[in-house]
């Protein structure tokens, strides 16, 4: 009795940090959206230099890779957490 009260402690834990990575992970990746979107804007609508163009997407492509792997990491976890 004592075993199975302890499991159940554990997995509660285990749930609730499982949940709290994925909650984190979806705030990241929300703001990582957000951020691209607005780089898009700014490149749609106004005019820059060669040189900051080709800044931002460096940038740009650097957060889609990043939004790529938290994608993949948001996977992983709800793969855990089933």
């Amino acid at each position: 009795m004592e075993k199975t009260k302890k499991s159940k402690i554990a997995k509660k834990a285990k749930d609730s940090a499982l949940t709290l990575k994925l909650a984190a992970m979806q705030r990241k990746q929300k703001e990582i959206a957000r951020v691209l979107s607005l780089k898009h804007e700014i490149l749609l609508k106004s005019e820059v230099s060669y040189l900051q163009y080709i800044e931002m997407r460096q940038e740009l492509e650097r957060l889609n890779t990043l939004s790529d792997t938290f994608t993949q990491k948001l996977k992983k976890l709800k793969q855990q957490a089933k």
